[in-house]
């Protein structure tokens, strides 16, 4: 009975669950443009799911702290704490306390703008991005319409204009947040969204794809060059992969974000992002090493990803989450979580 228990406690340890999890990952594009879709009722079919959380493609505060200086979210981070302390003079020194503070006062209180101005500005401060995303976006959307005269004036001093915070990219009207998620969060009256994206392996990935992209270019040259050479051959079947088929587009939905949760869509989405992917191992003039690298990082990275969606999920003893991720993170990330036994994936061409 002993050895039992300690064979569960390392496989709870591990991040496996002990009571069976939905989990939804749905792929979203990062642009999504009025009209490309209905984003109503995209949010309407979440909430239906009914999610006891919603995670994010956002780092964790601990790991934006971790960044390498000169990383894109570093630079991107900086950005953001730099335009709050140009207006927030004295940022207090106990940030968790304060926020957790006004986190309390809100859930009693939602229409205490000023905290809300406030909570905002520190979680920038404090490097959690995605719930200061979110609060902006309450303030934005649901909040500011009801703001009396003094309460304008605050916000608008201490924020700037709409305008502003697009600049610094803390209002960002195409995203999947501001379009899909953050709508839903409202929607379900949740507090706050979790991060679980990982970019510890940013360095590595990012050499891998400069050499891919290299030797692609390289390709496409000597292809151009001469199109009956094996190149060209192989440059033109990259190509043909890369198309819808006919099939494809007798499949294809008026929903983009039906069409990206189809299992064909993961397929193509690697071809678009591996130079062709795995299949075109040992073909003429294809960079098989660098894109295994490619491989190798993207892999390492996904891992991560779900990672922290089981870490967090069960911290909160969750059974239905639905996770936000980019088009190309939905199929491998699915296959990860599935590896636990006790986790189902749900598809969101299944919801009604």
């Amino acid at each position: 009975m002993k050895i039992l228990l300690m064979l569960l406690s390392l496989l709870l340890g591990k991040g496996a669950f002990a009571q069976t999890i939905e989990i939804l990952v749905l792929g979203s594009d990062h642009e999504n443009k009025p009209g490309a879709e209905d984003y109503a009722m995209v949010t309407q079919k979440l909430a239906q799911f009914k999610p006891d959380m919603v995670l994010g493609e956002y780092l964790s505060p601990a790991d934006y702290e971790a960044l390498e200086p000169g990383t894109w979210a570093y630079q991107g981070m900086k950005k953001s704490k730099d335009y709050v302390a140009r207006t927030y003079k004295t940022i207090p020194k106990n940030l968790d306390k304060k926020i957790k503070d006004a986190e309390r006062a809100l859930n009693k209180s939602p229409y205490d703008h000023k905290r809300r101005i406030d909570l905002a500005a520190w979680y920038v401060m404090q490097s959690d991005r995605a719930n200061a995303d979110y609060q902006i976006y309450l303030i934005e959307h649901e909040m500011k319409k009801h703001f009396k005269a003094a309460e304008m004036t605050y916000y608008t001093e201490r924020f700037g204009t709409s305008d502003s915070l697009k600049k610094v990219r803390l209002y960002r009207p195409l995203s999947e947040y501001t379009n899909i998620y953050f709508p839903l969060l409202a929607t379900l009256k949740r507090p706050k969204i979790y991060p679980m994206d990982c970019q510890k392996y940013d360095r590595p990935w990012s050499v891998a794809w400069a050499k891919t992209d290299s030797a692609y270019k390289e390709l496409t040259r000597k292809a151009k060059a001469d199109s009956n050479s094996a190149e060209a051959k192989t440059y033109r079947a990259i190509i043909t992969a890369s198309n819808f088929t006919a099939d494809d587009k007798k499949r294809m939905t008026k929903s983009p974000y039906y069409n990206m949760a189809h299992p064909r869509y993961a397929e193509l989405i690697d071809v678009w992002n591996f130079y062709g992917g795995s299949a075109f191992y040992g073909w003429a003039g294809f960079p098989d090493q660098h894109v295994k690298d490619m491989y190798k990082q993207w892999t390492l990275r996904n891992e991560g990803m779900c990672e922290n969606v089981r870490r967090q999920a069960k911290a909160i003893g969750a059974r239905r989450v639905v996770v936000a991720v980019g088009a190309g993170h939905r199929g491998i990330m699915e296959k990860i979580l599935a590896r636990d036994p006790n986790v189902k994936i749900v598809s969101y061409m299944d919801l009604k």
